[in-house]
């Protein structure tokens, strides 16, 4: 049976969760595994562990935010796709979340074929890609703050520009800005 657990829970599986994390997302599009898992000062998140019956099998974070939830993380061990997990722990997130608007965010259509294939497969599960990019900031090799090309997918279809931007705002404000002052704080320590 599919679980989500609080990550910090599952304190025996942690380089599991670690590996697949630095696995499954590209150096730019993740941060500081240690700092996001302590999850200091912010009760707006949870680092879900997905466990099959006990054994771990993937990683989510969940974000509560003021108008829309937010998936900001989901991935399932590469041995283990292919064979329904993926869409069995979508669908308990989109149960979860359902109480208020849903936002995720990928990498653009365009950008490569799993990009392509992930924006459909998200699609399958309701969720309504955004006509519009945004600048999602991240720390690059040298330290500094650089930016990628992403979109949102939501459970409601966006009607405006202003609607995304406001989306983004949230986002921008909740999510990245105080992890970029941590790193801020703890480059000049």
């Amino acid at each position: 049976m599919i679980k989500l657990i609080e990550m910090k829970e599952d304190k025996k599986n942690k380089d599991f969760y670690k590996n697949l994390y630095n696995e499954a997302f590209p150096p730019e599009e993740r941060w500081n595994f240690d700092m996001t898992l302590e999850n200091e000062d912010n009760s707006n998140y949870k680092f879900y562990a997905i466990l099959d019956d006990d054994a771990p099998i993937g990683l989510t974070l969940l974000w509560d935010l003021d108008d829309f939830n937010y998936g900001e993380y989901l991935a399932i061990d590469k041995k283990l796709r292919g064979k329904k997990y993926g869409s069995e722990v979508i669908t308990k997130i989109l149960e979860i979340l359902s109480n208020k608007l849903i936002v995720i965010e990928v990498e653009p259509y365009d950008l490569n074929e799993i990009a392509k294939k992930r924006i459909e497969w998200y699609q399958r599960f309701g969720l309504i890609l955004s006509d519009y990019n945004y600048d999602m900031p991240y720390i690059d090799e040298n330290k500094k703050i650089s930016s990628i090309k992403m979109k949102i997918m939501t459970s409601i279809k966006i009607k405006s520009k202003e609607e995304h931007d406001n989306i983004i705002k949230i986002i921008y404000n909740k999510v990245y800005k105080p992890r970029l002052e941590k790193i801020d704080k703890w480059k000049s320590n």
